[in-house]
């Protein structure tokens, strides 16, 4: 029966494959040449010298190797204990044995050293080449599989250098957003610190002297009019000495550098409410110790916070917490005012303090958020991480 070669001829893909024929007998590599050829594959080699085999097995790399098992001076056996080490990688060829032996024995032993499968002699002309064609196809999935490994192990490679350098790039901006926080809070607080130490030697020390002149004056008065207008006088002269005092803490609370978050915030509250503001509570229950960088920037956000409730919240109670909360410190400020739309925030006059906090806060790598409905009172939500300001070396 003539052999149907469009039953066997390779895809295109296949026809360029390396085989290489390795028999001791001459008319066995001269058949596999001829049905080979015939069959569409261009690139066969055959040899009838074993060590011939395993040299054209280190030089020209074939895809598939048709050996026979028993040849003189060097067998089967030993070239496929060479060919077929794992170490070779893809460049180690599928192996189909061809041999006369039949026993299970030779089988085994051929399939232990790597041998793919077999071709009994006298072979069958259609199987073999069906067979072929079928390893050659798994061995081009092989060769394909590796060069995508491979392509892809570099784009890897390619990705992870790109990643250490964005990974480098964002560490250096971290870094000077952290010392530009830094500048920024130390530039804040010694401008303020300057504002307080003018209306302490200048403003506050002025009025004082009215203070006394006033008194000096009202002690020569006798005209009762007159006394009531001194007297109204010296009123609002002490009013504006206190709200100096009071500004005069807001600007520069000696508790922060003294004690800390914790005892600020508490001579904050307790001022604000003997002064008419809001009943408050304070759950300071840090076990961390904030730099003091970090502590001005959640002073000032609980600062504003507060203000908002008193001035245009009209709130009578608030509660201020403190806690550790990851790697950084969680502020909390909730009050029971009027409450607002938060997206009005923006637009809405007496709250411009509200989008300073936010910016505060994402300055110093954190975050700030605002909860409120009409009505509903109003909680402000600080985070920043500890370390997140780092301290300014100029």
């Amino acid at each position: 029966m003539p052999l149907d070669i469009d039953v066997v001829r390779p895809p295109e893909r296949l026809a360029g494959a390396r085989v290489l024929i390795v028999d001791d007998e001459p008319a066995n590599t001269r058949l596999l040449e001829r049905l080979l050829g015939e069959a569409g594959y261009t690139a066969v080699r055959a040899t009838n010298d074993p060590l011939e085999g395993l040299v054209l097995c280190e030089t020209w790399t074939p895809d598939l190797l048709l050996l026979d098992l028993h040849m003189p001076e060097v067998d089967g056996y030993s070239i496929l204990r060479q060919v077929t080490e794992p170490e070779r990688g893809v460049s180690r060829p599928l192996v189909v044995v061809l041999t006369a032996d039949v026993t299970p024995a030779a089988r085994e032993r051929a399939l232990s050293l790597g041998a793919t499968d077999f071709l009994t002699k006298p072979f069958d002309h259609l199987e073999a080449l069906l067979r072929i064609r079928n390893h050659l196809a798994t061995r081009r999935m092989e060769l394909d599989l590796a060069e995508y490994a491979g392509a892809l192990e570099e784009r890897v490679a390619e990705r992870t250098v790109e990643l250490r350098e964005s990974l480098e790039q964002l560490r250096q901006t971290l870094e000077q957003r952290r010392l530009l926080a830094a500048r920024l809070v130390t530039a804040q607080e010694e401008e303020r610190r300057h504002i307080a130490a003018d209306i302490h030697d200048d403003t506050i020390q002025t009025m004082v002297a009215v203070g006394i002149r006033l008194e000096l004056l009202m002690r020569g008065l006798t005209d009762p009019a007159l006394l009531d207008e001194m007297n109204a006088l010296r009123a609002a002269v002490s009013n504006s000495m206190s709200g100096l005092r009071q500004l005069l803490f807001e600007l520069r609370p000696m508790s922060l550098e003294r004690g800390g978050l914790a005892d600020a915030l508490e001579e904050y509250l307790e001022q604000a409410a003997t002064a008419g503001g809001p009943a408050y509570a304070l759950d300071a229950s840090l076990a961390t110790k904030p730099a003091y960088e970090e502590n001005v920037v959640l002073y000032r956000i609980a600062q504003e916070a507060l203000v908002n409730a008193r001035k245009h919240a009209a709130a009578t109670s608030v509660t201020v917490t403190l806690a550790d909360d990851g790697n950084g410190v969680r502020l909390e400020v909730r009050d029971d005012g009027r409450g607002f739309a938060p997206d009005l925030v923006a637009p809405q006059r007496g709250h411009l303090g509200l989008p300073s906090m936010m910016e505060r806060a994402e300055l110093s790598g954190g975050w700030c958020r605002i909860e409120s409905a009409p009505g509903a009172g109003t909680t402000v939500t600080a985070w920043i991480p500890l370390g997140s300001i780092a301290e300014d070396p100029v």
